[in-house]
C-alpha cells in the first residue's frame, strides 16, 4: 500500500546523517518518540497493526545497534518518528568497509528474524494480523538491501564493488519507470542514492580518497568480500521466499471483510432458523 511504501521511504530517510542530527531532543527521545510513532500510526492502522509496525521496526534498528556495540562502535539513541520510520546514527566511522556493511546487514538479518517470529506466530494462530504484520516485516527488510546510497544495501554494495551502487540505481529507476513504487520520498532516495553511488564510482575511477573516511577503508580482503556477499544475497533470496510462501495465506483486506460479511449473513439466518423452530414447538 502507499502508506507502507511510504514509511519505509521514510525509514530509509532517516539514515541521513543530518536528519538524525535535527532529532536528537532529549534523553526520553527513543521511548518518547516510539510512543508518539504507535499513537500516529494508530490513526491510519489501529492500534494492535500500528504497535506491531513499530515492534518490527524497532527490532530491525536493534540489529544495527547490537552490531555496532559488537565492534566498539558509539551510537547515537534510537529516534523515531511518525511516518519517518527510526534511525541510529554511529558517532564514528567503522574502520573500514567489511565493518561498515556487517552493521548495515544486521538491521535486515535481526529484523528478518523478528518477522519470521511474527510469521509463525501467525500460522500457528490463524491470525491474519500477525501474518499482515510479518508481510510488513518482509518487505520493510527487503526493501533496505536495495543497493542505493543511504540504504543498508547501499553500504553493503559499496564493501563489494564501485559497481554495485550503479545497478542499484537502475533497480530504483526501473521500479519507479514500471510504476512499482509511485512515492516521492522513494524518488528523493534515488536521486540521493544516484549522487552517492555516482561519486563512489568517479571516485574509485580517478583514485581519489575521500578525506571524511579512515585510510584504506575500502580495502578489505576477498574472503570478507564472499562473506559480505553470499550473506547479502542469501538474505535477500530468503525474504523473496518468505514473501511468496506468507502470499499464500495472508489474505487481502477486501478478502477479509467479505468473509465477515458472509459470516455475519450466515449468523443472522441460523438465529432466525432456531428461533423460527422454537416457535414451531411451542405452537404445538
Amino acid at each position: 500500500s502507499l502508506g507502507a511504501v511510504s514509511s519505509l521511504a521514510f525509514l530509509s530517510l532517516t539514515k541521513s546523517k543530518s536528519i538524525l542530527a535535527a532529532l536528537k531532543l532529549t534523553k526520553f527521545a527513543s521511548l518518547g518518540s516510539m510512543l508518539l510513532t504507535v499513537g500516529a500510526y494508530t490513526t491510519l492502522y489501529g492500534l494492535p497493526y500500528a504497535t506491531g509496525m513499530v515492534g518490527l521496526i524497532l527490532v530491525h534498528e536493534s540489529g544495527h545497534a547490537l552490531m555496532m556495540r559488537q565492534k566498539k562502535i558509539p551510537f547515537s539513541p534510537m529516534i523515531f518518528v511518525p511516518f519517518m520510520g527510526a534511525a541510529i546514527a554511529a558517532k564514528k566511522h567503522p574502520k573500514n568497509a567489511y565493518d561498515d556493511a556487517l552493521i548495515a546487514m544486521a538491521g535486515p538479518a535481526l529484523g528478518s528474524v523478528g518477522a519470521g517470529v511474527v510469521w509463525g506466530a501467525g500460522m500457528m494462530t490463524g491470525s491474519q494480523l500477525c501474518l499482515a504484520l510479518a508481510d510488513f516485516g518482509f518487505m520493510v527488510n527487503l526493501f533496505n538491501l536495495i543497493p542505493v546510497g543511504m540504504l543498508d544495501g547501499g553500504r553493503i554494495g559499496n564493501a563489494l564493488s564501485p559497481y554495485t551502487g550503479l545497478v542499484g540505481v537502475g533497480v530504483a529507476g526501473g521500479m519507479i519507470y514500471y510504476g512499482m513504487v509511485s512515492n516521492p520520498i522513494f524518488y528523493i532516495i534515488t536521486l540521493a542514492g544516484g549522487y552517492q553511488s555516482g561519486m563512489r564510482f568517479w571516485n574509485h575511477h580517478r583514485g581519489i580518497v575521500d578525506s571524511s573516511l579512515p585510510v584504506g577503508f575500502y580495502v578489505i580482503s576477498q574472503k570478507q568480500k564472499m562473506m559480505i556477499g553470499s550473506g547479502y544475497f542469501g538474505l535477500m533470496g530468503a525474504l523473496f521466499m518468505a514473501m511468496a510462501v506468507n502470499s499464500k495465506y495472508k489474505k487481502s483486506p477486501e478478502r477479509i471483510r467479505w468473509e465477515q460479511q458472509i459470516s455475519h449473513g450466515r449468523t443472522i439466518m441460523q438465529e432466525n432458523g432456531v428461533d423460527g423452530l422454537n416457535n414451531v414447538h411451542e405452537d404445538v
